[in-house]
């Protein structure tokens, strides 16, 4: 069919219902195509066709071409054209009206069934086939002595006026049964891309002479003129297949960066006055370095695919949605307002929440949204891309998940300003601590605190670790902050030992810190310069950070534990490294992450991984603390399984250092804790005292 038919098969999906209105259409055309054909019937045949083999060639070429469908690419879309068009006006030219309507309406039909059309598109596409060629046929009649039984230079007027006749009723006839499909103008409709559809048409058509001519000298002569017809269809679907892959994305499918600018250009032209116009988002994963890092690229790609698979399923139609590299994600909402837009991005969160199933393991993905509107917030893609990063950066850094661009973010969120302020902050001691206590569940044990950094940021307020030290990790200020840090913890610790309580002191090394090869020289400087035992200290690295460089970690933390210095692993079951490389690690605590502490109480399968866990430590001489702990109740649970150490806002939250020595000393005073045998599946353990 040309080019307006495949556009009015393809404007709804196969089985796609069609309205009441498309129904009356389809049987208006239906009911003219039977009387089309009972009156080339009535009119007897004026050549025979029945067992003429060049007929039957022209069958076959005409569905061969209504089966190979052409694309074209155009822009950054395509169009879709087939060729069977110029074998069912070659079968007119030859055979006159009723074989021609014939075949053209069984070739229809024939590939609609195959493409599982709906039944009344289908008979609709067969019916206004066969009113084309009626009409065709009419003008013929004047203007040329149909049939052709051999090529005639002097009939070309005549067939050029019935190729454009074809054409005209076959575009109008299509084109209005797709508008109506689509509930659009059914004028404008028509005349949209005229041009395309015109010369589409005019290059099937002016090959019907040429066939007839071709015919003529011999019958077998004729598929020789598929032939490139062929070529352009091979040649068709890989230029469609170049221009898809130069504007999406080779990993997830979803538009690239050059396709969502084009995108979002578009939306802003098209964009009225005085309503909402279009609307930016960013979406960033939280921690998919980690995935990668500790599992692999094959399945953090997994995780890429399904978080794009998701995105776009939590968006209505119009909606856009692209990788525009990395874990990064752009979306646009052609017409929303800020209601709309936050309630989009909250329902994109909740949407990716839900655990994602790759391979073995279970995903809980967290992400956060920036958000910029036009054109308020910029009048072009550049100014509402950079507005958008911004309030996904302050997201991030707040911890908010999702924030809205707002007056002053150039000023207060430029990267490179952010990190120049905190290389100050740095230098002038404008950082803070926090601690939080650690406190040992055996009445004979010690108690310690966790060193937490803070920075109190003039326009921002306190902010957390998520939101300046990727920051640093990104600006190489990471080592004079890990510095800062270990400086003043020990510091601190040598304060308070001062005052008579000994306590040790955790700090968390960052990734980069953790391959620093320096480190364990610093370290035994520092504890010289504060005059501390090494055993005071304790640094605590993630599982996904340790699994990162397992062999340049291994070493570092060999090193500082042949110091004295104690190692801890954080947030311990998250981060998918394996048995076998935990225990080769220089280790002398494990720390069960909050996750499954929390609701322990409550739920048998998070009872079950701590209950395992504290057993894993002990069969491979840690010890473990849990973290997490909010409740009397879990505390006492964890005292009954042998655990050594809780920490958790039951016990304290971080707070200065004055307030932790409070807390600390309550507890010191206050023995609450008792040591007790704990029945951990057959295994009898008794609390130990102290640490290993």
């Amino acid at each position: 069919m040309p080019a307006a038919a495949v556009a009015a098969a393809s404007a709804v999906q196969p089985r796609a219902g069609v309205s009441p209105a498309y129904v009356r259409y389809a049987a208006l055309i239906c009911a003219l195509a039977v009387l089309a054909i009972a009156h080339a019937g009535a009119a007897g045949e004026t050549r025979p066709w029945v067992a003429d083999g060049m007929f039957w060639l022209l069958a076959g070429l005409c569905l061969a071409g209504e089966l190979l469908t052409i694309r074209l690419a155009r822009g950054e879309n395509f169009d879709e054209i087939t060729v069977s068009t110029a074998f069912a006006f070659t079968a007119l030219l030859m055979f006159g009206a009723l074989p021609a309507m014939l075949l053209y309406a069984t070739v229809s039909l024939i590939a609609d069934s195959i493409e599982r059309t709906h039944p009344v598109r289908a008979l609709f596409n067969a019916g206004q086939y066969v009113v084309s060629i009626a009409a065709t046929a009419l003008v013929m009649e004047v203007t040329t002595a149909a049939p052709l039984i051999a090529y005639d230079p002097g009939a070309m007027p005549g067939i050029l006026l019935s190729g454009a006749t074809l054409f005209a009723v076959n575009h109008l006839l299509a084109g209005a049964g797709a508008a109506i499909l689509a509930c659009r103008p059914i004028g404008p409709y028509v005349l949209s891309d005229l041009g395309f559809h015109a010369w589409a048409a005019g290059f099937q058509l002016a090959l019907a002479p040429i066939l007839v001519a071709v015919g003529e000298v011999h019958v077998w002569l004729v598929p020789l003129v598929f032939l490139p017809l062929l070529a352009i269809f091979f040649g068709g679907r890989q230029a469609v297949m170049n221009q898809h892959r130069a504007l999406h994305d080779k990993l997830t499918d979803l538009p690239n960066r050059q396709l969502f600018d084009q995108r979002v250009a578009e939306a802003i032209t098209a964009a009225t006055g005085g309503g909402p116009g279009p609307v930016t988002m960013l979406v960033d994963l939280d921690e998919f370095k980690a995935v990668n890092d500790s599992l692999g690229h094959d399945v953090g790609d997994l995780l890429l695919r399904q978080a794009g698979e998701r995105l776009s399923a939590a968006l209505p139609p119009g909606a856009v949605v692209a990788r525009l590299g990395g874990d990064e994600f752009g979306i646009l909402l052609p017409v929303a307002d800020a209601a709309t837009a936050k309630q989009r991005a909250g329902e994109m969160l909740e949407s990716l929440e839900a655990p994602m199933e790759i391979e073995a393991f279970s995903f809980d993905v967290r992400a956060s949204v920036g958000i910029a509107a036009f054109p308020q917030h910029g009048e072009d893609c550049r100014s509402l891309m950079k507005q958008a990063d911004l309030a996904l950066y302050r997201a991030k850094t707040l911890r908010t998940r999702v924030e809205w661009s707002v007056e002053g973010d150039d000023a207060q969120f430029d990267r490179l300003a952010l990190a120049e302020q905190l290389r100050r902050a740095i230098e002038r001691d404008e950082l803070v601590l926090h601690y939080q206590p650690k406190l040992a569940l055996d009445a004979n044990g010690t108690h310690g605190v966790e060193a937490l950094v803070r920075w109190q940021h003039p326009y921002l307020g306190l902010l957390m670790p998520e939101g300046f030290i990727p920051l640093a990790e990104q600006t190489n200020l990471i080592k004079p902050l890990t510095h800062w840090v270990l400086d003043h913890a020990l510091r601190q610790a040598r304060a308070w030992k001062d005052r008579g309580l000994d306590v040790g002191v955790g700090v968390n090394l960052s990734t980069r810190s953790l391959l620093d090869r320096k480190l364990p020289l610093e370290i035994a400087e520092l504890l010289t310069t504060h005059d501390l035992r090494p055993s005071v200290l304790q640094v605590e690295i993630t599982e996904t950070k340790i699994v990162a460089d397992f062999g340049r970690a291994r070493d570092v933390l060999r090193q500082l534990r042949t110091l004295g210095v104690r190692v801890a692993i954080d947030d311990f079951g998250t981060g998918y490294s394996s048995l076998a490389q935990l225990q080769q690690l220089p280790a002398d605590e494990i720390k069960i992450d909050k996750s499954f502490v929390i609701n322990m109480q409550s739920n048998g399968n998070d009872a079950a991984i701590v209950r395992s866990t504290i057993v894993l430590g002990r069969n491979l001489s840690l010890n473990v603390t849990a973290e997490g702990v909010e409740t009397a109740e879990t505390c006492e649970r964890l005292l009954e399984l042998g655990c050594d150490y809780a920490q958790g806002y039951h016990l304290g939250r971080p707070s200065p250092a004055e307030a932790c020595e409070r807390e600390l000393r309550a507890h010191i005073g206050d023995r609450r804790f008792a040591a007790a045998p704990a029945d951990l599946g057959g295994l009898r353990v008794v609390t130990a005292t102290g640490g290993r």
